[in-house]
């Protein structure tokens, strides 16, 4: 995903929505979309654990996430 349709898929999210990631060890990845979804905080969270996590109630906090992947098979 380029910066230029980054800006396009944001503009098209609710300008309130808290924008998340997801990490896990190393390397970076491109860009495959953006997500929509609701989120909580999550207390009991250990340092290597995201700080929200998925909730199924839309009473969360509304979320994008600019999930990744990567593309190589082998």
């Amino acid at each position: 995903m380029t910066v230029g349709e980054l800006i396009i898929s944001l503009n098209q999210a609710p300008p309130n929505a808290k924008v998340i990631v997801r990490g896990y060890e190393n390397g970076y990845n491109d860009i495959l979309e953006l997500r929509s979804l609701f989120v909580r905080q999550n207390a009991e969270a250990k340092w290597y654990d995201g700080e929200y996590e998925k909730s199924e109630a839309t009473d969360g906090i509304e979320a994008i996430e600019i999930y990744s992947g990567n593309k190589i098979s082998e």
